[in-house]
């Protein structure tokens, strides 16, 4: 108790600086000012143990809870949800996806009162986290009002791991409020084991993102916005790149165009709010930009199409031949790599694959992705896979493959649920 006082105090510290910065960051991601409101609790009072409450901390998890949304939709129609994240980006991203069959909101900031009037509000019957999530002061008044918690697809990276050892009196009083920790694999529940959850609380089930399964219709939206912007161009995309990853790849895109000059690039940068930068290195490398922004306006040859709108990427994805996922040229631990392989892409990505590390070696294993160093090899790959049809195809129906055979995890989070739904 004295550790999440000190823990508390060290939070109201830094909240002027907080609100500055949670207020500009969300502005360039959304164009929308924060939501102080929702940060400090605010809610509508909502129908009273009844509601299912699904949080993710941004975009990435917001978009891994989409099969677990339309499962807990169909199969719990009394119950209804309530989405939230702690970023902008991951707000908007979860109005966009679940709009139509959820709340969204934003997580309010981890204090006790802010949490408490928060929670007395919503009253949710269930709360589930996406991946990895720990607060402290939000989990121990969730325990405090018998409400049960779940960690789903849970991982720790092993920058995760360091960080919260730091800390450890605190991260196992918050750990030991949990009512299951459901991990991605046996190495994900270890570390949350040295973190100090209880063994009886963990189990293995395996990574929720498999179970992502993509209508007809967005392969249809993918066939139509190719048709619409790229006519018959070979098309790349390089989806959540980073600062300084852009570069190698705007190089590598070049250095294909040599010889076969019928190839666009659809470029989107991790953080939307980047594009103006972006957008000038393309211009200064020489390439002509185009921003989705400005609308569908149909590429030349050559040309590069800045993805500076959010929500869009899969889409995109939907319409390419061949598919690089960012923050792995750089040391940021790599993204999200199913969502090209669901879609029958050959998938290429760097070396830094720390985040992602048990799905990177499944595909490469399979065949199904290809690791590159830098932008020379990354070039290589492209001249490679623009060339080779056949290869692109082969190599896509193996990451396809690997997708569906490791789907479960999304049954085995649905046990878990109904377990804490009957016995709350």
């Amino acid at each position: 108790m004295a550790v999440r006082f000190l823990y508390s105090l060290a939070l109201v510290l830094l909240l002027p600086f907080a609100l500055v910065w949670m207020f500009w960051r969300t502005l360039r991601q959304t164009g929308h000012a924060d939501k102080f409101g929702e940060r400090f609790g605010s809610s509508p009072y909502l129908p009273r143990n009844e509601i299912i409450w699904l949080h993710g901390a941004s975009v990435g998890e917001i978009r891994a809870l989409a099969p677990l949304v339309k499962a807990l939709h169909r199969n719990y129609p009394k119950h209804p949800l309530l989405i939230t994240s702690f970023t902008g980006a991951g707000r908007v991203q979860a109005q966009a996806l679940f709009g139509e069959r959820a709340l969204v909101a934003q997580l309010p900031y981890d204090l006790s009162f802010c949490a408490n009037r928060w929670l007395k509000c919503v009253s949710p019957v269930l709360g589930i986290i996406m991946e990895t999530e720990i607060w402290p002061n939000l989990f121990a008044v969730c325990a405090h009002r018998r409400i049960p918690l779940l960690m789903v697809s849970a991982r720790l990276s092993e920058r995760g791991l360091e960080r919260y050892r730091r800390f450890p009196r605190l991260v196992r009083a918050a750990l030991a409020q949990v009512t299951a920790i459901a991990a991605q694999t046996a190495m994900d529940a270890d570390g949350f084991r040295q973190l100090g959850a209880p063994a009886e609380h963990l189990s293995v089930i395996g990574n929720l993102k498999f179970d992502v399964q993509f209508p007809e219709s967005l392969r249809q939206e993918g066939r139509a916005l190719g048709s619409a912007l790229f006519d018959k161009a070979t098309v790349i995309v390089a989806g959540s790149t980073h600062e300084s990853e852009e570069a190698q790849v705007l190089a590598a895109f070049r250095s294909v165009l040599g010889k076969h000059p019928n190839c666009v690039l659809v470029l989107a940068p991790r953080h939307p709010e980047r594009a103006n930068g972006v957008a000038a290195l393309i211009n200064v490398q020489g390439c002509v930009c185009r921003r989705r922004s400005a609308g569908e306006v149909p590429l030349k040859p050559g040309e590069v199409l800045l993805l500076d709108t959010l929500g869009e990427l899969t889409r995109f994805y939907a319409a390419a031949h061949v598919a690089f996922v960012g923050g792995s040229l750089v040391p940021a631990g790599g993204h999200n790599l199913l969502e090209p392989a669901a879609l029958g892409l050959p998938v290429l990505a760097g070396p830094h694959l720390l985040n992602v590390r048990d799905i990177a070696e499944m595909l490469k294993d399979a065949g199904g992705l290809v690791v590159v160093e830098d932008a020379k090899t990354l070039g290589e790959a492209f001249l490679w896979l623009v060339g080779n049809p056949g290869t692109r195809q082969h190599i896509g129906q193996a990451a396809q493959q690997t997708v569906t055979a490791n789907r479960g995890a999304l049954d085995q989070a649905l046990k878990l649920i109904g377990t804490a739904l009957a016995h709350p």
